[in-house]
């Protein structure tokens, strides 16, 4: 959900930015998943409890066609920092997390606050409520694993390295696809060394518009040029860290 926040005392909402959201989940979220079917890449694809009970057909079909579906709080009117308590930040949560494996089914396993902008009390949230990762912290290249409250849970940084589709379409199309390759390929060199992930953070509002659409296509089709590359869901990030670094 949108608002304009210069005339939120009046309940006036932003219909543009409502609007801009609405075609991604109407129209950007399929040509989306249609691309990564291409390629045969699986993504993981943090989402909204509101968008869970507005669009649930969008939700059942990424997680249908093979993407990992991970919370993201209920809506991006409230970020994690307006919470007023802890209470409030999980009661949110747990709403999140009904909402969406209602619709698919499936028990959620990874979370990702709005902004990224989490709490003081959201690690805690995570671990009591048996998440496996969080893509919170934006600190480090390559995962690495938490231990809180004698649980352990993976911290798999948010486009670092990497983008966001909003960097990249602030460049234009041409200039975006040309960065990201050349970022890419840096970062697949320097994975010769140690271990690297990339990550692009894409968004079905902005991603889904025809032009984005073919910048990741074509994006997709350049690293599988390379070869020698693992297109992994977070969870499966979280899953091999765990088992072969986090003993």
């Amino acid at each position: 959900m949108a608002v304009d926040l210069q005339n939120q005392q009046q309940n006036k909402f932003d219909f543009l930015a409502l609007g801009v959201r609405e075609y991604g989940a109407r129209h950007g979220i399929w040509r989306l998943l249609d691309v990564l079917d291409k390629h045969g890449v699986k993504a993981t694809i943090p989402t909204n409890g509101l968008t869970a009970e507005l669009f649930p057909a969008t939700v059942r079909a990424s997680h249908d066609r093979g993407h990992e579906v991970a919370a993201h709080q209920w809506d991006m009117h409230v970020f994690p920092p307006m919470f007023t308590s802890r209470e409030e930040e999980q009661l949110s949560l747990a709403r999140t997390v009904a909402a969406i494996e209602n619709v698919i089914g499936a028990k959620i396993r990874g979370y990702l606050s709005p902004g990224p902008r989490p709490t003081p009390f959201t690690l805690d949230i995570l671990t009591d409520s048996g998440f496996l990762w969080t893509s919170d912290y934006v600190d480090s290249d390559f995962p690495y694993v938490i231990s809180f409250n004698d649980k352990r849970i993976v911290a798999i940084s948010y486009a670092t390295p990497g983008y966001t589709d909003g960097e990249l379409s602030s460049r234009g199309i041409i200039q975006g696809l040309a960065e990201i390759k050349y970022a890419f390929d840096a970062t697949f060199e320097e994975s010769k060394r140690h271990p690297m992930k990339f990550c692009y953070a894409i968004h079905p509002h902005v991603s889904g518009t025809v032009g984005m659409a073919q910048l990741l296509d074509d994006f997709l089709a350049h690293v599988r040029s390379r070869g020698n590359v693992w297109f992994p869901r977070y969870i499966d990030i979280a899953e091999f860290w765990l088992a072969s670094m986090g003993k």
